[in-house]
């Protein structure tokens, strides 16, 4: 059964051993920070900080650390996680609008965000604290088609915010359509829902496709939506605190630096100004925020590694390579900068197609095709790949002034964009005789395996 809000989650976690409570007095400023630096290191546990200074509320942190929480979010084993993301995917379910939720129990109507939800600073050097795990939701001005996504939000004033957001990102494109038409953008952001809610937004979803359409379909229910009190939005019904308000048309001022989930600092420069409207939030609301800043291990990539597989599984299967075994985004890679496919192939030129299939992005930086016989996550599997089955004269494709990810400070001129990118195929060729494996005759592995104990080992 689908859990109903962010609470039953905590719960599963607590029960499954995965969370810990945080008795100690812990500061917002760099301290709680610091303490989850170490637990994403280490894969865990989530934490719930139940006493942090100045907060009225327990503060939550990414409960994504891994596949395994990932797994137990959408109430699957992790080896399956891409097989029922594609699966669930499919069925779609629309998300129902209801008269009340508990996001309402509570209403501020001249909301203090210097003072709740409580501001945390992240790391050293960034501007300001940040709100880094809210559901940013607004509608497309032409059509009033939904869209969700994760954007951080510096705090600048009681009711002021800074944004971080710029087409081609949906959220972008909404705001470029309501300035050309001289209108605010009006919005909503959702804090602490149940997990599907929250990994839908990593997808790479068309423009015109609802967020909370796919949450329903990974949640196998509708999710309860209610309608928010000053903008014309829905959110959650079951969020633990949601704030409303409109992004400034035209305005803009300076936004940063902050610490981002590539593991470096982006850069202080004008962007989108918002004003808040309204608070509503739970009677005992659970603030539920996400450190950022940890490259390899850190939740955002988690997340994204697990919302982007299934989508270009689909995309690959569908247009380039119908004989696509799996699709990994490494963690070492940001979980979207460098991508591993693995292809049965059939005919020669396929695993490159299949790389230009995967560069085409702005996200993907480097990607890498190998054969069936190779498992893409498991890294030392892949380098053995291209160690023996690739020559750079033949199989490396390389391009330049490509448009990239704006965060990746390795480009020229960051953070503009452009950069290059680069693909490399490891895969066998097909009309040239290989070399045999070493292997062992599979009667005798098959034997040694089931008489594994009388060995003594």
């Amino acid at each position: 059964m689908a859990y109903r809000d962010l609470r039953e989650f905590i719960l599963a976690l607590e029960k499954n051993g995965d969370l810990r409570r945080v008795k100690k007095d812990v500061s917002p400023e760099y301290e709680l920070a610091g303490v989850c630096i170490k637990t994403i290191a280490e894969r865990g546990p989530v934490l719930l900080f139940e006493n942090v200074t100045g907060s009225r509320s327990p503060v939550l942190n990414n409960p994504f650390l891994s596949r395994r929480h990932v797994a137990l979010a959408l109430e699957c084993e992790e080896k399956n996680l891409l097989k029922v993301w594609m699966e669930r995917a499919e069925k779609k379910i629309s998300p129902v609008i209801v008269n009340n939720g508990p996001c309402k129990e509570t209403k501020v109507e001249k909301p203090d965000i210097t003072r709740f939800p409580v501001p945390i600073m992240w790391h050293e050097g960034d501007g300001g604290p940040y709100i880094t795990f809210g559901q940013f939701i607004c509608k497309d001005p032409e059509t009033g088609a939904r869209n969700v996504g994760i954007y951080r939000i510096q705090v600048k004033g009681p009711q002021r915010a800074g944004l971080l957001v710029k087409a081609p990102q949906h959220g972008g494109v909404c705001l470029d359509k309501a300035e050309a038409m001289g209108r605010p953008l009006e919005f909503a952001i959702a804090i602490g829902t149940e997990p599907a809610s929250y990994l839908c937004t990593q997808a790479p979803m068309g423009f015109l496709e609802d967020e909370y359409e796919l949450a329903s379909a990974l949640r196998q229910a509708p999710l309860e939506l209610v309608k928010c009190e000053t903008v014309d939005i829905e959110v959650p019904a079951h969020a633990e605190i949601v704030l409303e308000g409109r992004v400034l048309p035209n305005v803009r001022e300076d936004e940063g630096p902050f610490g981002e989930w590539t593991g470096y600092m982006s850069g202080r420069a004008p962007r989108p100004v918002i004003e808040f409207t309204c608070l509503t939030h739970r009677r005992d609301p659970i603030y539920q925020v996400a450190y950022e800043g940890y490259p390899i291990w850190g939740p955002t990539n988690v997340m994204q590694a697990v919302g982007r597989e299934p989508e270009w599984f689909k995309r690959i299967s569908s247009h380039t390579c119908p004989t696509v075994k799996d699709v990994h985004f490494t963690f070492g890679g940001c979980a979207g900068l460098h991508a591993v496919v693995s292809i049965r192939k059939q005919a020669e030129g396929q695993g490159k197609n299949v790389l230009l299939d995967l560069l085409r992005s702005n996200q993907t930086k480097l990607a890498i095709v190998v054969d069936d016989d190779i498992d893409p996550r498991d890294l030392h599997q892949v380098e053995w790949a291209i160690a023996t089955r690739f020559q750079a004269d033949r199989d490396l494709i390389v391009i330049s002034g490509a448009a990239g990810m704006k965060l990746d400070p390795s480009q020229p001129n960051f953070p503009d964009g452009v950069g290059a990118k680069m693909g490399i195929d490891a895969t066998l060729k097909l009309e040239k005789e290989f070399p045999a494996q070493n292997r062992i005759p599979q009667e005798i592995m098959d034997r040694i395996e089931k008489d594994w104990k009388s060995y003594g080992i």
